[in-house]
């Protein structure tokens, strides 16, 4: 019975958001900073492992995808995947932050940094894939699906400052290892609980699937999906320079020690979440795509002060701003790729939902070669090389690494997404014109 209750209650859906943000962000924004400040991998090795693993990434998407959308259990499409995949993230995650000492600075470190990169990597793809589909297909009604992205992306902000902001205080109190597993475990036992609290629609596992090749062939000659996923690659390549530069940036760009990153980062994170109602208001009143563009564009203009400040608390006072615009986007994203998803289905009368958000992620995933990109160029600009050799102007980099990269990227998302037009609700629910 109370089962029934909390079945594909918001809440509860909510959870596995929770979860998979307080892992994963971890190992985001702390990943390349404990390889070369704690440990003292090269940066240039931890740039290779970045490439090596994005070409991997980006193509085990569109095939997690597809595989999804026509697996056929009794527990529906999306379940199974999770159930085994889930481990696979959280268990690869804390062996991420586990190196054994034996392996040294060199060679056999980038293996194993990259290979446990791939391993969590691919674990959270097949996790996220499946979690993000289920979206659309457990809150038919947009209003009510608005609601639960909400208090979902609401979850994934919680998740990120236990995940980001926290993260230097409890590593230094019991280290990464430590603090590996037991977020590792926690985040296990959220979306455990989450998903086998979703119940599928089971006329959804029922409808004939497309072949591997009309349904690449449908997203191929989709200029929507062209345009919304390259608008959400910036985005993502900023999101990963942010994350990834806040530790950077207190160390050489404000000169202070790096538990510091706990402040700015909380500063980012705190205010985002009661930021989330008020962008779930906005778009209520002024449609999901125009939000959208404006969310990206107040991001990408709120970076700009964080670059003349010098001290903790002006930084902090800009993150603020900052943490209103990841809000905004963070709160339309999903809601732009389920009307996506709609379109879709009411021109060819499929429901792809794996395939469409396996699409997107398969090139916003790619946004790991930018960071790659951004690394060697720090190396090459600044002589940035690693805590050891942190070159003549380490402070100039963190600033460009964090800043001056993200604005410029931004500005290339913004422009992505006034070029998208989506059709009407009306035409959306007419009857499906054609099929693949």
């Amino acid at each position: 019975m109370e089962k029934n209750k909390t079945c594909n209650r918001p809440w509860r859906y909510s959870l596995a958001m929770f979860g998979l943000s307080i892992a994963g962000y971890m190992y985001v924004t702390y990943g390349t900073f404990f390889y070369t400040e704690t440990i003292g991998l090269s940066m240039k090795l931890i740039a290779l492992g970045n490439v090596l693993y994005a070409v991997w990434d980006a193509f085990n998407d569109p095939i997690a995808g597809y595989l999804s959308d026509r697996t056929r259990t009794r527990w529906g499409r999306r379940k199974p995947w999770l159930l085994v995949s889930v481990p696979v993230f959280v268990l690869s995650s804390i062996l991420f932050f586990s190196p054994p000492a034996s392996l040294g600075t060199g060679v056999g470190l980038a293996v194993y940094f990259t290979v446990f990169l791939m391993l969590t990597e691919t674990g959270n793809t097949i996790s996220t894939v499946n979690y993000h589909s289920l979206l659309p297909e457990l809150y038919r009604d947009e209003k009510r699906r608005n609601q639960a992205n909400a208090l979902r992306q609401a979850m994934q902000l919680v998740g990120m400052i236990i995940g980001v902001s926290l993260v230097p205080m409890i590593t230094a109190a019991i280290g990464y290892r430590a603090t590996a597993l037991a977020l590792g475990l926690l985040s296990g036992a959220l979306i455990l609980y989450s998903i086998l609290g979703c119940r599928e629609r089971s006329e959804f596992s029922q409808s004939e699937q497309p072949g591997l090749l009309a349904s690449l062939k449908a997203l191929a000659t989709n200029a929507n999906f062209w345009l919304v996923s390259v608008s959400h690659f910036f985005y993502q390549s900023t999101s990963g320079l942010l994350l990834a530069g806040i530790p950077f940036y207190i160390k050489y760009a404000l000169q202070l020690p790096d538990s510091n990153a706990t402040f700015l980062s909380a500063a980012v994170f705190v205010s985002a979440i009661p930021s989330m109602y008020l962008w779930y208001r906005l778009i209520n009143r002024l449609g999901t795509l125009k939000c959208w563009r404006i969310a990206l564009a107040w991001l990408g203009l709120s970076l700009v002060p964080m670059y003349f400040v010098h001290s903790l608390l002006p930084a902090c006072l800009a993150g603020v701003l900052v943490g209103v615009g990841i809000a905004g986007v963070t709160a339309n994203l999903d809601m732009v790729n389920s009307v996506l998803i709609e379109d879709d289905a009411a021109r060819y009368g499929v429901r792809r939902e794996a395939t469409f958000f396996a699409g997107i992620s398969f090139i916003t995933r790619l946004s790991s070669l930018t960071r790659s990109g951004v690394f060697l160029l720090l190396f090459t600009l600044f002589g940035f090389e690693s805590g050891e050799n942190p070159g003549a102007m380490p402070g100039t980099a963190a600033r460009f690494m964090m800043i001056v990269f993200p604005i410029a990227l931004m500005a290339l998302s913004v422009c992505a997404s006034l070029l998208v037009r989506f059709r009407a609700p009306a035409a959306r629910a007419a009857k499906p014109a054609a099929k693949l």
